[in-house]
């Protein structure tokens, strides 16, 4: 791997390559309720939000709308943090500015009347939605505004919906948290189950002549890239586990039972990923799930995780130790293993990104390489004018997206098989004519 080349992918700020493919998406920049609502909610509204390099102030107006500008006023540079809402408009508090939610200039209190300078002057501002619990912004070209994407987790209304309060950002660029990650199941195996107490091995293996006796494909798809996995049970043998886990572009990941969780590693800069999430669980009989309930009770409670921290010090992985410390209150679970596995690719000095031309990929690292070469793809399909994966504009944008990642269990060899083998087509038209089938009692769903 060249450094200059990975340097060059990694870069997310404005005019950058794979900041423009960011840009032609709708990202989740705050969580609804972390923003204030009223003319006067406190120090919660406005806010300050950091995206793709891009310091901004995001405010809900008096009617509850949410509205996000540049945080440097264009009069003379004072952050809007410190401004004050009056209808559906932010005051600067230096010269009295008032910008409309699309940036347009009010008024100019010290500008004598009849001026038309303010007709000449434009704060940057950028269109949001508000779904799920989360606030969305497209920051890329208007003219090339994609339809808003409606994945089930944020649209389904049938079942309980549990959103993260978005408090973990990781030390770390996006491609390191997400996109070299998401496609990776050995570090499932051995970071997530070797270094665990107890830990939990033998789910996946290579065969003594060298041959991969666990099935595993990594493979495109229309939003992006997924993995299959068929694994045999560790305390049920002869009994297998599938496994499927997408790679959403720009950022996604799509994951557990039935595509439950929809995860964002939003970049806050080039070294810096803030996660978002949103989980979905269908009511069973009319009643929340267990699973669901375990969700609600996941993010009341005080242990750090993906969904959910609040006011961990950046240094926070080291201050846990090494890995046999399984005590510490914030070892728990996966955030930390992904933590020191993806920050201490690279010294300080190179602010923890990696030095490629150091790395040596093997067999192994499969579903790194295509993903990276998916991403570079993009990059040119942006620079030469076209959508890049995953846009839909078609007669069918208003239909709801139900992407096909999922855990189902006790199968017979036979049975995982099946699955395994299916195409996206044919797993998309399984997961659409029962959406929320029967995990773990060997059943395929569509039975």
């Amino acid at each position: 791997m060249i450094n200059d080349e990975e340097l060059e992918s990694i870069q997310i700020g404005p005019g950058t390559s794979s900041g423009e493919v960011f840009r032609r998406y709708w990202l989740p920049v705050e969580v609804s309720v972390n923003l204030g609502g009223g003319s006067f909610a406190g120090t919660n509204n406005p806010i300050r939000v950091t995206v793709l390099g891009e310091h901004l102030i995001l405010y809900r107006d008096a009617k509850g709308s949410a509205h996000l500008l540049g945080e440097h006023c264009a009069h003379r540079g004072t952050s809007l943090a410190y401004g004050r809402i009056e209808g559906d408009c932010l005051r600067c508090m230096y010269h009295g500015w008032l910008y409309s939610g699309n940036g347009a200039v009010v008024e100019m209190p010290g500008e004598p009347p009849g001026s038309n300078f303010k007709e000449k002057v434009r704060q940057l501002s950028y269109p949001v939605r508000e779904v799920g619990g989360l606030i969305f912004a497209y920051m890329g070209p208007p003219k090339l505004e994609p339809p808003f994407p409606r994945y089930h987790q944020l649209f389904s209304n049938d079942g309980v919906r549990v959103t993260g309060n978005g408090g973990y950002t990781e030390r770390c660029n996006v491609f390191q948290a997400l996109h070299d990650n998401n496609m990776d199941p050995w570090h499932g195996e051995i970071a997530h189950g070797w270094f665990r107490n107890p830990p939990q091995t033998g789910t996946m293996y290579w065969q003594e002549d060298g041959s991969l006796a666990t099935p595993i494909t990594f493979e495109r798809t229309q939003w992006g890239t997924r993995m299959k996995v068929l694994k045999e049970m560790s305390k049920q043998k002869g009994r297998y586990l599938y496994h499927e886990t997408h790679t959403v572009w720009p950022t996604q990941r799509c994951n557990q039972d039935n595509a439950a969780s929809m995860k964002w590693a939003v970049p806050v800069d080039d070294y810096n990923t803030r996660w978002f999430t949103v989980d979905f669980f269908p009511l069973e009989d009319g009643q929340v799930s267990e699973k669901a309930q375990r969700a609600i009770d996941a993010m009341n409670s005080p242990l750090p995780s993906i969904g959910r921290a609040r006011n961990l010090p950046p240094d926070w992985a080291q201050q846990v130790g090494r890995y046999w410390n399984y005590g510490h209150p914030w070892r728990q679970g996966n955030i930390w293993e992904d933590e020191v596995a993806q920050q201490t690719q690279g010294p300080v000095e190179r602010n923890y990104l990696p030095d490629w031309e150091k790395w040596h990929l093997g067999v192994s690292d499969e579903g790194l390489i295509m993903n990276r070469k998916v991403w570079r793809e993009q990059m040119i399909r942006v620079q030469e004018g076209q959508d890049p994966i995953g846009i839909v504009r078609a007669s069918d944008k208003d239909k709801l997206i139900r992407i096909t990642s999922d855990n189902i269990g006790n199968l017979t060899l036979e049975e995982g098989m099946r699955l395994y083998k299916m195409s996206q087509e044919e797993r998309s038209v399984m997961v659409a004519d029962k959406p929320y089938h029967n995990n773990g009692r060997g059943r395929l769903g569509h039975e």
